[in-house]
């Protein structure tokens, strides 16, 4: 019981720290991205950084790299881009793999219990029969307990987990969508800066 207890403190103190830090950037960075768009379009590139140092979206700091680089091929400005979520994603999944691994091991920490239980029980059996219920209903006791508890740590660890993955794979999705959005956004203008001087 002491390890799955510890198992819980821990993954209840994960998932407070994961929810206080999802809950910050709980909202889509559009309105941020049409700022961004506006300053580009006026060829305002400082305020395009300052919008970006602002917004304390993750995605400001992905937009604001591609930014920053402006100067290097479409392909370029994305691999820079690409680079930055990757730091942005490790803060993302940070204490991910705790909660995983509570998930996977409270279940088996409870049936280990069971497996101890039952030996305890099994060997009060040989030791003075079946005849006294109350000395074996203290091994089978000990052996439903633990179970319990592993599966009352190891459910929320899992649906924590996953909540935790469905964030990270959005902010994914956000990553691709509005890295593309700016280097495209960027191509027209200069399409259109092209014709105008044509």
């Amino acid at each position: 019981m002491i390890p799955i207890l510890l198992c819980s403190i821990i993954a209840l103190a994960v998932i407070i720290e994961r929810a206080r830090f999802f809950r910050r950037y709980n909202y889509p960075p559009e309105n941020f991205m049409r700022l961004v768009r506006v300053a580009l379009a006026n060829k305002d590139y400082l305020e395009a950084l300052k919008h970006c140092k602002r917004e304390p979206h993750p995605i400001a700091r992905v937009v604001a790299a591609g930014i920053d680089r402006l100067d290097l091929p479409r392909e370029g400005i994305l691999d820079v881009m690409r680079q930055e979520a990757l730091r942005q994603m490790k803060r993302m999944e940070k204490n991910h793999g705790k909660l995983s691994t509570i998930a996977s091991i409270s279940p088996l920490l409870g049936l280990t219990g069971t497996v101890t239980g039952m030996i305890s029980t099994f060997s009060i059996i040989t030791t003075i029969g079946i005849g006294d219920p109350t000395a074996l209903a203290g091994g089978i006791s000990e052996a439903l307990y633990t179970t319990a508890a592993g599966l009352f740590v190891g459910i929320p660890a899992v649906v924590a987990y996953n909540w935790c993955e469905s964030k990270i794979s959005e902010f994914s999705d956000q990553v691709e969508y509005y890295s593309l959005d700016l280097v495209n956004s960027m191509a027209t203008m200069e399409a259109v800066c092209e014709k105008a001087a044509a």
